[in-house]
């Protein structure tokens, strides 16, 4: 999986969560320190609210809607009264005469257990619940209306449940004012908590998307930044696709990672804590009901964990698979249908889509059968609550509105775990997109300044020297075999020599695209390796024989973005490439719009903006690689004389197919299986009648 080339091979996918990457990825988050603690802030405040609304309902229920108390009395247990009153005189409100007191059915649950079933098996506590009003005015004149039916305390008056349905319906609205206006302002807090925490909710995703955004692409800089310096050895072993899945598809997957997963994982942890915290505290015995649950939903998580990276893994084998399949059929669409495969490959490539399909549906069903087994632990764990807890409610040891709450919460608690299977798969593609990331961010095929003190010369005249060069693009396979030859300022050399004879190697060596394995390359007597790299290659005029041009305008492709370079100075370039012909017959001349890759322009033209393009930076040093070889006669006619202008005060090196464009050169060097056999003038070469004149015969026949 780690290759030197950084390929990555998706059948060898890292584990589904490793410590070292994600620490490494966090590592981009430190500038963002500050929002990420604020984020922190917010997630508590958004988590806390939202574990108040349930507890909300329980106090509307239990206080307003149903506020019901239980009457205690200690008429033969006066020794047992007194140690009672002294554990729970807080809970504790006096009733109607001495001895008798009520608790209501809230407040019914933080009385222990022990003392609970002591106060029952004695009869002391009354299966009766009683509603109790404060003695106000209005209350007192209605327990005066039904003498019959009220007790009066000193603080409160008590009536039972079965008797409030003898009151008339004014009456009953009129003791109950104070519910209803308690009823209200939970209503109000409810309602006030719900636009608070929509503000708080935005804040949060906001800022979590700001981050992940930012770290994105501080993420794709460091990438396109590295992809910049590394050494074209890199990208000969590396498919563009590729890279460019890299800074798109991957970094997007760890986006959603973050996003999704690294964030609300700790909202998540502090709901899930705060939700057993409030177990425990609306009943103990409920929660421990619940608790036995949680191993088994781990166990249940982890099997499932293993089951899904095995699909995972297998899904995306298929998948690469796929798109290797389609990579190759729609590159060489061209051979498939000159020789009648189309039949073939759809069969072929049907096989691996229907492979991917079958491998989708196995990880379908893993995914699937998570979710309902959750669904049911979870159904599970209502049901033991509503028959635990029911039982409680019905003998008053639990009020209602603490079961309604603790059901509430138990949803809550289950609906992170229902999103695991969900997290899960984002997790494991980002896993996979982070290694793949760094494995390219590790890569070190770069070829850098020899040392910090780079040297650059003040003015450069153009002699070049090698002396006893050897290069190899792979291990001891060398393309140039102990290459020694010189040109100086201001001459003109051309290189030829059969395909594969180590031509472009050469070019390759002096821009130092490659580094070379021996010898030396010399520039003005100066090693090209202890020179500036940047300004090295800012002295050297490079046209290619395939011209790449980039989207944009003709302008931008002569400049390069270079503000230097004046409308006039720009326009008279073009002039002395004879570029300007083309240019002005366009719609909006230099402003002319130019796909990627120059396809709405032909060969020549694209030719000659790299002419226009090489002679705007005015090099010293200029290199035609074959850029005259796909060129139609009337338009290598029209460049010759800008040729013979441009190579005027510049060292030039040629390499040519074609002899006849380079008759004229000043030297000739011929390459043959990486070794100079001939150098010389056009005729003295010819004069020889060695290599040179067999492929002058070959040419000319």
């Amino acid at each position: 999986m780690h290759g030197n080339s950084g390929h990555f091979t998706e059948e060898a996918l890292g584990k589904p969560y490793d410590v070292k990457l994600m620490r490494r990825f966090l590592t981009y988050s430190r500038p963002y320190r500050p929002l990420i603690a604020f984020i922190f802030i917010l997630i508590l405040f958004v988590t806390g609210f939202e574990l108040t609304l349930p507890y909300l309902t329980k106090i509307g229920i239990d206080r307003y809607i149903i506020p019901s108390a239980r009457r205690i009395e200690f008429k033969d247990a006066a020794s047992y009264a007194e140690e009672f009153k002294r554990s729970y005189a807080h809970l504790l409100v006096p009733g109607d005469r001495e001895g008798t007191f009520f608790v209501r059915s809230e407040e019914i649950n933080r009385i222990h257990d022990t003392d609970l079933r002591v106060i029952e098996k004695m009869g002391l506590l009354s299966t009766t619940r009683f509603y109790l009003s404060k003695k106000t005015t209005i209350a007192s004149q209605i327990a005066a209306r039904y003498p019959r039916l009220f007790k009066e305390g000193e603080r409160y008056v008590f009536i039972s449940y079965d008797d409030m349905k003898k009151l008339k319906s004014q009456d009953l609205i009129s003791l109950r004012l104070g519910d209803m206006k308690g009823i209200l302002t939970i209503f109000l807090i409810f309602l006030s908590i719900l636009i608070v925490n929509s503000f708080f909710n935005f804040g949060q995703i906001y800022m979590v998307e700001l981050i992940g955004q930012r770290i994105m692409h501080d993420l794709r800089m460091k990438i396109f930044s590295h992809l910049q310096i590394l050494s074209l050895s890199f990208f000969d072993k590396n498919p563009v696709g590729r890279l460019v899945t890299r800074a798109t598809n991957d970094v997007e997957n760890i986006h959603e990672m973050f996003t999704s997963i690294v964030i609300n994982l700790f909202r998540d942890a502090f709901l899930l804590l705060g939700i057993l915290i409030v177990f425990f505290k609306i009943n103990w015995s409920l929660a421990l009901l619940c608790l036995p649950l949680l191993p088994l939903i781990f166990v249940i998580t982890v099997f499932f964990s293993y089951l899904a990276r095995d699909a995972f893994r297998e899904v995306r084998i298929k998948v690469a698979k796929i798109n290797t399949s389609l990579q190759e059929n729609i590159s060489g669409m061209k051979v498939v249908q000159i020789f009648r495969r189309e039949k073939e490959n759809y069969l072929r490539f049907k096989q691996i889509n229907h492979e991917n399909y079958l491998a989708s549906m196995r990880q379908i069903v893993v995914f699937a059968l998570f979710v309902p087994i959750i669904e049911i632990i979870g159904t599970v764990a209502v049901a033991l609550v509503i028959w635990y807890g029911g039982g409680k409610v019905i003998t008053g040891r639990l009020s209602l509105g603490a079961l309604v709450a603790f059901l509430t919460y138990l949803r809550m608690f289950f609906q992170p775990l229902r999103d695991v299977s969900e997290k899960y798969n984002i997790l494991q593609s980002a896993m996979a997109s982070l290694e793949r990331i760094f494995l390219l961010l590790d890569n070190q095929s770069i070829i850098g300044n020899r040392s910090s003190s780079a040297q650059r010369i003040e003015k450069v005249r153009g002699n070049i020297e090698f002396q006893n060069v050897s290069f190899a693009y792979n291990d001891e396979e060398w393309v140039l075999r102990d290459i020694s030859f010189s040109i100086k300022e201001g001459e003109k050399v051309a290189i030829v020599g059969a395909t594969g004879a180590g031509k472009t190697s050469i070019i390759n060596l002096i821009l130092r695209f490659y580094e070379i394995q021996k010898g030396k390359i010399l520039l003005d007597r100066v090693d090209i390796r202890d020179l500036d790299k940047s300004f090295l290659r800012s002295q050297i005029g490079l046209v290619m024989q395939d011209v790449f041009l980039f989207a944009g305008d003709i302008k931008g492709n002569i400049m390069l973005d270079n503000e230097q370079i004046s409308q006039e100075e720009l326009e008279r370039i073009a002039s002395y490439v004879n570029a300007n012909r083309f240019i002005e017959r366009l719609p909006h001349k230099y402003d002319e719009v130019v796909k990627e890759g120059g396809v709405t322009l032909s060969t020549g033209e694209r030719q000659l903006l790299a002419f226009a393009r090489a002679l705007a930076f005015n090099p010293k040093i200029l290199i035609l690689d074959e850029a005259t070889s796909n060129i139609d006669t009337e338009t290598e006619r029209l460049i010759q004389d800008a040729l013979v202008k441009l190579m005027k005060g510049r060292t030039s090196l040629v390499i040519a197919h074609r002899l006849s464009t380079i008759q004229n050169a000043d030297r000739i060097i011929v390459i043959h299986h990486g070794n100079i056999r001939e150098e010389g003038t056009h005729s003295e070469l010819l004069a020889k009648n060695g290599l040179y004149y067999k492929l002058y015969q070959l040419q000319y026949q």
